[in-house]
C-alpha cells in the first residue's frame, strides 16, 4: 500500500495492466458524502474506455475507514431521470475513450465517514489499494463534475468482518460498534444486522459456546463505560442467539475503557480520534462442540507451476487490521497458470485457502486470521477485502500484485508467516507499523 500526501498514484495489480490512476484525491462533497476523484491514465499503445479497464456494475470501487471497521461503496442510482441507466454515481464520461498516453478525469461518489476520519483506503478495480488523505470540502483539488450536484440518500456503507480462528479453540471476531450502534446508544443499526449474518455465516458448528465482551473509548467516566458496554454486549448477544439457536450457551460481559488496543491519546497527550474508534468495539468468541469435519488450510489447492515465485512486499498493521501486499513472479517465457478468485464461496474462515488467497498466520501455525468480508448493500461480485479481480494465467516475464486485509494479531506481535493458496511454504514477515 501507498501512503502519500499528493500526486498520488495507484499502479496496475499485473505488470501487464498499463492503466493507472493519477493524482487520487479524497475531498468533502458537503457533509454527506465524499468525492473520490483520479486521472485514469491509458498507458497503452490502442484506445481503452473506462468501462473496460473496470466494470462499475460490479461495483468493484471500495473505500474503507480501517479504524471505524467501515466499508463503503459507490453510491447508488439517482433518483433524478437525467441520471438513470448510470452504474451508481459516477462520471458521465465512464464509456469515453481514453487514447494512447492519454488521461480523464473520473469522479465516483461515496457517502462521508465521520468528521473526525482524516484519511481511507482506496481500492480501484484492477489497481494496488492507496491510502488518501480526505480534504475539505472547499478543496481546490476538486474539479467539477455534474455527479457533485446530485444526491443519494442510501449511505452503500457496512461492516468489515473479519475471523481468525485458534487451532482447538475459539474463533474471534471484533465488531467495531460504530458500526453497530449510534453514539451512547445500545441499539443495533441496520449495518449491525449484516454484520452479524455475516459473523453467523462463518461459524463452524451447530452448537457451543458465544461470549460477547463490550468496549469502549475512554471519553466519559468509568462508571458510564462499564454500563454501556455492559448494555452492547447484551444487545449483540441477544441477536446472535436469535441466529444461531438455542444450542450455543451465551453469555456477555462489559469492560468499559479497561482493555484498549490502541492509544486514546496520541503521545503529546492530544486527542486520537483513531485510536479511540478502535477501542469501541464488541469482540466475539464462538467455540463450537461439534464443529464440521476439520478441513485445515490447504496451501496446495489450486497448486501453481513450478516456476511461479512468491514474494512478500509488507505487512502492514493499520487501523486495527494487516493490509499484507505480495507478488507472483512468472521468470518463464511462456505464460504460467495461477488461479486467483475473489469471488470464491469457501467461507476461507472455516477451512482451505482457495487458489491464490492469502491468510496471515502466527508463527506456530496454531491461529489463523482470514480475509476481512465487506458488508454493504448494493450487489457486489467479490466476497473479500482483497484483489478484486480473477486471474487464471500471469504472462511470460510479468509480475501480478495481490492485496489483502486480515485482522490484526494481539499488539505484541511482531512476526507473522503469511500463507497463499498454490504455495506450499509460508512466508515469514516482520509486521511493520501504518499510518
Amino acid at each position: 500500500m501507498v501512503a502519500q500526501t499528493d500526486g498520488l498514484v495507484a499502479k496496475g495489480e499485473s505488470s501487464a495492466e498499463l492503466a493507472e490512476a493519477r493524482n487520487i484525491r479524497l475531498v468533502r462533497n458537503g457533509t454527506d458524502e465524499v468525492a473520490l476523484q483520479f486521472e485514469l491514465h491509458n498507458g497503452a499503445t490502442v484506445s481503452t474506455s473506462p468501462s473496460q479497464w473496470s466494470d462499475p456494475t460490479t461495483r468493484r470501487f471500495l473505500l474503507f475507514d480501517l479504524p471505524r471497521g467501515t466499508s463503503y461503496q459507490v453510491l447508488g442510482e439517482s433518483s433524478d431521470p437525467g441520471f438513470k441507466g448510470r452504474w451508481g454515481r459516477l462520471s458521465s464520461n465512464w464509456m469515453n475513450p481514453v487514447g494512447p498516453d492519454q488521461s480523464i478525469t473520473l469522479t465516483a461518489m461515496f457517502a462521508a465517514p465521520p468528521a473526525e476520519a482524516s484519511t481511507m483506503v482506496a481500492a480501484l478495480g484492477d489497481l494496488v489499494p492507496v491510502q488518501v488523505p480526505i480534504q475539505a470540502a472547499s478543496s481546490p483539488a476538486l474539479k467539477s463534475d455534474p455527479i457533485l450536484f446530485d444526491h443519494h440518500r442510501d449511505p452503500n456503507a457496512g461492516p468489515l468482518v473479519c475471523a481468525a480462528a485458534k487451532q482447538g479453540g475459539p474463533t474471534q471476531f471484533r465488531l467495531p460498534a460504530d458500526v453497530l450502534f449510534a453514539f451512547d446508544s445500545a441499539t443495533l443499526s441496520s449495518a449491525a444486522q449484516i454484520a452479524l449474518d455475516l459473523l453467523v455465516k462463518q461459524v463452524n458448528g451447530t452448537s457451543g459456546t458465544v461470549t460477547v465482551q463490550g468496549n469502549t473509548d475512554a471519553i466519559g467516566t468509568d462508571a458510564y463505560n462499564q454500563t454501556l458496554s455492559e448494555q452492547r454486549a447484551a444487545s449483540v448477544a441477544d441477536a446472535l442467539k436469535q441466529r444461531l439457536g438455542g444450542n450455543f450457551a451465551f453469555s456477555s460481559v462489559g469492560f468499559g475503557k479497561t482493555k484498549p488496543v490502541a492509544p486514546n491519546t496520541n503521545p503529546d497527550g492530544s486527542d486520537n480520534p483513531d485510536g479511540r474508534a478502535q477501542n469501541r468495539r464488541v469482540d466475539v468468541e464462538v467455540t463450537t462442540t461439534n464443529p464440521a469435519p476439520p478441513s485445515p488450510p490447504d496451501p496446495n489447492s489450486g497448486a501453481v507451476q513450478a516456476d511461479l515465485r512468491a514474494s512478500l512486499v509488507s505487512v502492514r498493521h493499520t487501523g486495527g487490521y494487516l493490509m499484507t501486499t505480495l507478488q507472483v513472479s512468472n521468470p518463464g517465457n511462456a505464460p504460467a497458470a495461477f488461479g486467483y478468485n475473489s469471488t470464491a464461496t469457501g467461507e476461507s474462515a472455516k477451512g482451505g485457502l482457495f487458489p491464490g488467497e492469502l491468510a496471515v498466520l502466527d508463527t506456530t501455525g496454531k491461529s489463523r486470521g482470514s480475509l476481512c468480508i465487506p458488508g454493504g448493500t448494493a450487489n457486489t461480485y467479490f466476497s473479500y477485502a482483497a484483489s478484486m479481480n480473477s486471474y487464471t494465467t500471469i504472462p511470460a516475464g510479468a509480475t501480478l500484485t495481490l492485496w489483502g486485509l486480515t485482522p490484526a494479531p494481539t499488539p505484541d506481535t511482531t512476526t507473522v508467516n503469511i500463507q497463499i493458496g498454490g504455495f506450499p511454504q509460508p512466508i515469514p514477515s516482520q509486521i511493520t507499523p501504518g499510518p
